[in-house]
Protein backbone atom coordinates (compact mmCIF):
# COMPACT_ATOMS: atom_id res chain seq x y z
CA UNK A 1 0.00 0.00 0.00
CA UNK A 2 1.46 3.37 -0.95
CA UNK A 3 1.67 6.06 1.95
CA UNK A 4 -0.85 9.04 2.57
CA UNK A 5 0.61 12.13 2.31
CA UNK A 6 -0.16 12.56 5.65
CA UNK A 7 1.75 9.17 6.83
CA UNK A 8 4.81 10.31 4.73
CA UNK A 9 4.93 13.92 6.00
CA UNK A 10 4.96 13.05 9.35
CA UNK A 11 7.48 9.97 8.85
CA UNK A 12 10.09 12.41 7.66
CA UNK A 13 9.84 14.51 10.05
CA UNK A 14 10.61 12.38 12.37
CA UNK A 15 13.22 11.18 10.54
CA UNK A 16 15.12 14.73 10.68
CA UNK A 17 14.60 14.51 14.76
CA UNK A 18 15.80 10.92 15.33
CA UNK A 19 19.23 9.74 16.30
CA UNK A 20 20.95 7.21 13.94
CA UNK A 21 19.77 3.44 13.64
CA UNK A 22 19.80 0.77 16.44
CA UNK A 23 22.44 -1.63 16.07
CA UNK A 24 22.37 -4.92 14.70
CA UNK A 25 21.99 -6.82 18.15
CA UNK A 26 19.43 -4.86 18.75
CA UNK A 27 15.78 -5.81 18.29
CA UNK A 28 12.43 -4.45 19.51
CA UNK A 29 10.23 -7.46 20.73
CA UNK A 30 6.28 -7.37 20.31
CA UNK A 31 4.40 -5.84 23.59
CA UNK A 32 2.99 -9.28 24.71
CA UNK A 33 4.71 -12.45 22.63
CA UNK A 34 2.00 -14.01 20.95
CA UNK A 35 1.85 -17.50 22.09
CA UNK A 36 -0.48 -20.21 21.97
CA UNK A 37 -3.59 -18.81 23.98
CA UNK A 38 -3.32 -16.59 21.18
CA UNK A 39 -5.68 -19.21 18.93
CA UNK A 40 -7.15 -21.32 22.79
CA UNK A 41 -10.69 -20.11 21.55
CA UNK A 42 -12.85 -22.64 20.02
CA UNK A 43 -15.14 -20.81 17.27
CA UNK A 44 -18.84 -21.01 17.69
CA UNK A 45 -21.19 -22.34 14.92
CA UNK A 46 -23.22 -18.91 14.27
CA UNK A 47 -21.42 -15.49 14.89
CA UNK A 48 -23.48 -12.47 14.66
CA UNK A 49 -21.19 -10.20 15.75
CA UNK A 50 -17.35 -11.10 16.12
CA UNK A 51 -14.60 -9.31 18.55
CA UNK A 52 -11.41 -9.62 16.33
CA UNK A 53 -7.83 -8.65 17.79
CA UNK A 54 -5.10 -7.78 20.51
CA UNK A 55 -5.19 -7.58 24.18
CA UNK A 56 -7.09 -4.37 23.23
CA UNK A 57 -9.94 -6.38 21.80
CA UNK A 58 -9.92 -8.96 24.54
CA UNK A 59 -10.36 -6.40 26.97
CA UNK A 60 -6.61 -6.49 29.09
CA UNK A 61 -6.67 -4.36 32.26
CA UNK A 62 -10.44 -4.52 32.58
CA UNK A 63 -9.81 -7.30 35.18
CA UNK A 64 -12.15 -10.56 35.99
CA UNK A 65 -10.16 -12.17 32.90
CA UNK A 66 -12.93 -15.33 32.12
CA UNK A 67 -10.31 -17.05 29.91
CA UNK A 68 -5.95 -17.94 28.82
CA UNK A 69 -6.93 -14.85 26.46
CA UNK A 70 -7.28 -12.72 29.33
CA UNK A 71 -11.34 -11.65 28.20
CA UNK A 72 -12.42 -8.85 30.39
CA UNK A 73 -16.54 -8.31 31.12
CA UNK A 74 -15.09 -5.12 30.95
CA UNK A 75 -13.42 -4.91 28.16
CA UNK A 76 -15.29 -3.35 24.96
CA UNK A 77 -16.11 -6.11 23.07
CA UNK A 78 -18.27 -7.85 26.48
CA UNK A 79 -19.79 -4.24 26.92
CA UNK A 80 -21.05 -4.11 22.88
CA UNK A 81 -21.84 -8.09 23.01
CA UNK A 82 -23.98 -6.99 25.89
CA UNK A 83 -25.91 -4.26 24.28
CA UNK A 84 -30.04 -4.66 23.82
CA UNK A 85 -30.82 -7.30 20.77
CA UNK A 86 -26.92 -8.63 20.85
CA UNK A 87 -27.02 -12.24 19.96
CA UNK A 88 -24.48 -14.58 19.32
CA UNK A 89 -21.98 -13.00 19.96
CA UNK A 90 -18.11 -14.69 20.15
CA UNK A 91 -15.34 -12.33 21.54
CA UNK A 92 -12.10 -13.48 20.07
CA UNK A 93 -9.94 -11.19 21.31
CA UNK A 94 -6.30 -12.48 22.30
CA UNK A 95 -3.46 -11.11 24.03
CA UNK A 96 -0.78 -11.20 21.93
CA UNK A 97 -1.90 -11.52 18.42
CA UNK A 98 -1.33 -9.79 15.83
CA UNK A 99 -2.42 -9.53 12.41
CA UNK A 100 -0.96 -13.21 11.08
CA UNK A 101 -2.64 -14.86 14.20
CA UNK A 102 -6.24 -12.92 13.22
CA UNK A 103 -6.37 -14.67 9.64
CA UNK A 104 -4.75 -17.88 11.15
CA UNK A 105 -7.05 -18.49 14.32
CA UNK A 106 -9.74 -15.93 14.58
CA UNK A 107 -12.24 -15.75 11.55
CA UNK A 108 -13.67 -19.46 11.69
CA UNK A 109 -16.90 -19.59 11.61
CA UNK A 110 -17.64 -16.13 10.60
CA UNK A 111 -19.99 -15.95 7.50
CA UNK A 112 -22.85 -14.25 5.35
CA UNK A 113 -24.56 -14.38 8.76
CA UNK A 114 -22.00 -12.24 11.02
CA UNK A 115 -23.74 -8.76 11.04
CA UNK A 116 -20.86 -6.98 12.68
CA UNK A 117 -17.05 -7.34 13.53
CA UNK A 118 -14.87 -5.10 15.50
CA UNK A 119 -10.85 -5.37 15.12
CA UNK A 120 -8.15 -3.76 17.02
CA UNK A 121 -4.45 -5.02 15.84
CA UNK A 122 -1.58 -3.99 15.35
CA UNK A 123 -0.24 -2.80 18.60
CA UNK A 124 1.96 -5.94 18.81
CA UNK A 125 3.43 -6.30 15.16
CA UNK A 126 4.95 -2.52 15.63
CA UNK A 127 5.92 -3.64 19.33
CA UNK A 128 4.30 -0.78 21.01
CA UNK A 129 4.43 -2.00 24.36
CA UNK A 130 8.00 -2.92 24.09
CA UNK A 131 8.60 0.88 23.06
CA UNK A 132 6.91 2.17 25.60
CA UNK A 133 9.04 0.13 28.24
CA UNK A 134 12.21 0.64 26.95
CA UNK A 135 11.82 4.90 26.54
CA UNK A 136 10.73 4.39 30.28
CA UNK A 137 13.88 2.76 31.13
CA UNK A 138 16.50 4.45 28.91
CA UNK A 139 17.51 7.80 27.77
CA UNK A 140 16.24 9.52 24.92
CA UNK A 141 18.55 9.02 22.57
CA UNK A 142 18.03 5.63 23.14
CA UNK A 143 14.37 5.64 22.89
CA UNK A 144 14.36 8.17 19.63
CA UNK A 145 16.93 5.20 18.22
CA UNK A 146 14.25 2.58 18.57
CA UNK A 147 11.54 4.77 17.94
CA UNK A 148 13.01 4.80 14.31
CA UNK A 149 14.59 0.93 14.83
CA UNK A 150 10.27 0.47 15.23
CA UNK A 151 9.21 2.47 11.90
CA UNK A 152 11.31 -0.21 9.96
CA UNK A 153 8.29 -2.57 10.39
CA UNK A 154 5.32 -0.08 8.98
CA UNK A 155 5.78 -0.91 5.20
CA UNK A 156 5.20 -4.70 6.22
CA UNK A 157 2.50 -3.77 9.43
CA UNK A 158 0.39 -1.54 6.15
CA UNK A 159 0.36 -4.68 3.88
CA UNK A 160 -0.28 -7.37 6.66
CA UNK A 161 -3.33 -5.05 7.45
CA UNK A 162 -4.51 -4.58 4.31
CA UNK A 163 -4.48 -8.61 3.65
CA UNK A 164 -6.53 -8.96 7.12
CA UNK A 165 -9.26 -6.58 6.24
CA UNK A 166 -9.42 -8.28 2.72
CA UNK A 167 -9.14 -11.86 4.65
CA UNK A 168 -12.15 -10.29 7.11
CA UNK A 169 -14.34 -9.08 4.55
CA UNK A 170 -14.25 -12.58 2.16
CA UNK A 171 -15.45 -14.99 5.03
CA UNK A 172 -17.96 -12.20 6.36
CA UNK A 173 -18.79 -10.40 3.20
CA UNK A 174 -22.29 -8.61 4.52
CA UNK A 175 -20.41 -6.78 7.81
CA UNK A 176 -19.79 -3.80 8.82
CA UNK A 177 -16.58 -3.79 10.29
CA UNK A 178 -15.27 -1.37 12.69
CA UNK A 179 -11.59 -0.95 13.01
CA UNK A 180 -10.54 1.11 15.94
CA UNK A 181 -6.81 3.16 16.37
CA UNK A 182 -5.24 2.81 19.81
CA UNK A 183 -5.07 5.88 22.20
CA UNK A 184 -1.72 8.26 22.94
CA UNK A 185 -0.50 6.46 26.02
CA UNK A 186 0.90 9.83 27.08
CA UNK A 187 -0.37 12.86 28.49
CA UNK A 188 1.11 15.86 25.97
CA UNK A 189 4.86 16.14 27.85
CA UNK A 190 8.26 17.67 27.16
CA UNK A 191 9.81 14.52 27.71
CA UNK A 192 11.35 13.48 24.23
CA UNK A 193 10.72 9.62 25.30
CA UNK A 194 6.62 10.32 25.94
CA UNK A 195 6.99 12.35 22.59
CA UNK A 196 8.15 8.99 20.48
CA UNK A 197 6.10 6.89 22.10
CA UNK A 198 3.27 8.65 21.01
CA UNK A 199 4.42 9.72 17.76
CA UNK A 200 5.11 6.00 17.13
CA UNK A 201 1.12 5.61 18.06
CA UNK A 202 0.14 8.47 16.13
CA UNK A 203 1.86 6.79 12.79
CA UNK A 204 0.20 3.25 13.80
CA UNK A 205 -3.23 4.87 13.30
CA UNK A 206 -2.56 7.23 10.45
CA UNK A 207 -1.49 3.30 8.56
CA UNK A 208 -4.29 1.78 10.34
CA UNK A 209 -6.89 4.68 8.99
CA UNK A 210 -5.45 4.92 5.44
CA UNK A 211 -5.92 0.66 5.10
CA UNK A 212 -9.40 0.95 6.65
CA UNK A 213 -10.17 3.56 3.95
CA UNK A 214 -8.68 1.46 1.08
CA UNK A 215 -10.58 -1.42 1.95
CA UNK A 216 -13.78 0.48 0.86
CA UNK A 217 -17.18 0.26 1.41
CA UNK A 218 -18.73 -1.44 4.77
CA UNK A 219 -15.53 -0.73 6.58
CA UNK A 220 -15.44 1.92 9.15
CA UNK A 221 -12.33 4.04 11.19
CA UNK A 222 -13.04 4.59 14.79
CA UNK A 223 -10.31 7.17 16.21
CA UNK A 224 -9.59 6.58 19.62
CA UNK A 225 -7.31 9.29 19.99
CA UNK A 226 -8.89 12.17 20.71
CA UNK A 227 -11.70 9.73 22.70
CA UNK A 228 -8.98 9.58 25.13
CA UNK A 229 -7.60 13.52 25.23
CA UNK A 230 -6.92 13.97 28.97
CA UNK A 231 -7.25 10.85 30.12
CA UNK A 232 -3.17 9.05 28.99
CA UNK A 233 -0.97 8.14 31.44
CA UNK A 234 0.09 11.19 33.75
CA UNK A 235 -3.35 12.69 33.42
CA UNK A 236 -5.78 13.88 36.45
CA UNK A 237 -8.14 10.82 35.56
CA UNK A 238 -6.06 8.20 33.62
CA UNK A 239 -7.83 5.65 31.19
CA UNK A 240 -4.69 3.92 30.65
CA UNK A 241 -2.68 1.69 33.17
CA UNK A 242 0.84 3.15 33.60
CA UNK A 243 3.91 1.01 34.78
CA UNK A 244 4.91 -0.53 37.23
CA UNK A 245 1.42 -2.27 36.66
CA UNK A 246 2.05 -5.33 34.98
CA UNK A 247 -1.11 -4.46 32.55
CA UNK A 248 0.54 -1.26 31.68
CA UNK A 249 -0.45 0.83 28.82
CA UNK A 250 -3.86 -0.98 28.32
CA UNK A 251 -6.85 0.76 29.02
CA UNK A 252 -8.65 0.36 32.70
CA UNK A 253 -12.55 -0.55 32.15
CA UNK A 254 -13.33 3.09 32.27
CA UNK A 255 -11.43 3.43 29.12
CA UNK A 256 -12.64 0.67 27.77
CA UNK A 257 -16.52 1.77 28.41
CA UNK A 258 -15.15 4.89 25.97
CA UNK A 259 -14.13 2.37 23.23
CA UNK A 260 -17.47 1.12 22.98
CA UNK A 261 -18.85 4.17 22.84
CA UNK A 262 -16.55 5.33 20.53
CA UNK A 263 -17.61 2.20 18.45
CA UNK A 264 -21.44 2.73 18.94
CA UNK A 265 -21.28 6.10 17.83
CA UNK A 266 -19.68 5.10 14.71
CA UNK A 267 -22.17 3.01 14.32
Amino acid sequence: MTATPKLRRRTSILGAVLVAALSATFSVAPAQAVSDVASAKPAVVKVTYAALGDSYAAGVGGGDYLDLCLTSPNGYAALLAGDPGGVHADLRGCTGATTDTVMATQLAGLDQRTKTVTLTVGANDLGVGALGQYCLTHTSEECLAALQFALGALETIATDLDETLAAIRDVAPKATVYVTGYPLLFEPSTDPRFIAVNQGVQLLNDLIEASVAAAGSGFVYVDIEQVFAGHGIGAADPWILAPPDVEAFHPNPAGYAAYAEAIRAAG
